[in-house]
């Protein structure tokens, strides 16, 4: 039987050393649509956390604060969310800065806000209660 130059018999168990020791292939499942929805969800919750503090300190916290003023309010919403398009990294960091409020907007929207009694609480200052 003749066979191409580049062509041998292996065993399908002895394909994992020949492709490198690429053990993914064996052991993680295809992602599918679920999981690239929960994935994606997950990364939105993530994002969302990180800018929690600077949204909640920026809006709840000057409105609800005890010395709310509209100049007081717009000087907060533009320290924490407009950082100029004079260049390239401060427009990316502007539309960034927005990305993650909307995010924490999502998370706010989609998950039990924590309680005292249950869990430590973000303050109106964007800090979490000791």
């Amino acid at each position: 039987m003749m066979m191409p130059a580049n062509y041998s018999v292996i065993a399908e168990n002895e394909l994992t050393y020949v492709n490198g020791g690429a053990l993914i292939d064996c052991f993680a499942p295809v992602m599918n649509s679920d999981n690239w929805k929960t994935f994606n969800t997950n990364l939105i919750k993530i994002i969302g956390n990180s800018a929690m503090a600077s949204f909640l300190s920026s809006t709840v916290g000057v409105l609800f604060g005890g010395n709310f003023s509209f100049d007081n309010w717009g000087t907060a919403l533009e320290g924490s969310y407009w950082k100029g398009f004079d260049t390239l990294d401060n427009g990316l960091n502007t539309v960034l800065s927005w990305v993650g409020g909307l995010a924490a907007i999502y998370t706010l929207g989609t998950n039990d806000a924590k309680t005292l009694h249950n869990d430590k609480v973000m303050t109106v200052s964007g800090k979490a209660w000791a």
